[in-house]
């Protein structure tokens, strides 16, 4: 896997994953894709506008662009961190300058384990296509399949007790 790989931890209880990604772009730059829904929308699975302020409110966007759920911003120092819930899950995105580029850490916390396979597919599907984005590039369709497969190896997540089961 590229080095877009999930580590799984665990913190108080919770199942926390750990990406950490090297991007060829400033900090600013990466910052208006992680904040802003019209570059949301290229890459991350549920675009969400927020209010730039800890105790904002983040509004959840299907395609449609209609609210379908809330979460809160719980960290916000532009444009260096930014944590917010989403449900009872929590994201934290930092940035760390690293030369011309940056350093991307996410970490997703949450207390279903059993869905961390299926998780850890998605955001790395979703994080190569934010490199793409910031590339100028469309971002490819991902084999998320055979990602949540191989993270359900890894995490030694049963496919019958995997969130959600097979179908």
């Amino acid at each position: 896997m590229p080095n877009a790989d999930a580590v799984l931890q665990e913190d108080q209880g919770r199942t926390v994953l750990r990406f950490e990604r090297a991007l060829d772009h400033p900090p600013d730059r990466v910052w208006r894709y992680l904040t802003e829904a019209g570059e949301l929308r290229g890459w991350h699975p549920s675009p969400f506008e927020l209010e730039p302020r800890v105790g904002g409110a983040v509004r959840y966007l299907p395609p449609d662009g209609a609210m379908f759920g809330e979460g809160e911003v719980t960290e916000y120092d532009p444009p260096r961190v930014l944590a917010h819930t989403w449900g009872d899950d929590h994201l934290r995105w930092e940035l760390e300058p690293r030369g011309d580029g940056c350093l991307l850490v996410l970490t997703h916390s949450f207390d279903d384990h059993f869905k961390a396979a299926r998780d850890a597919a998605g955001w790395h599907v979703c994080l190569d296509g934010l490199a793409a984005r910031l590339a100028g590039d469309e971002p490819g369709a991902g084999d998320w399949k055979d990602l949540n497969r191989a993270y359900q190896e890894r995490f030694a997540i049963p496919p019958e007790k995997a969130t959600p089961p097979p179908g």
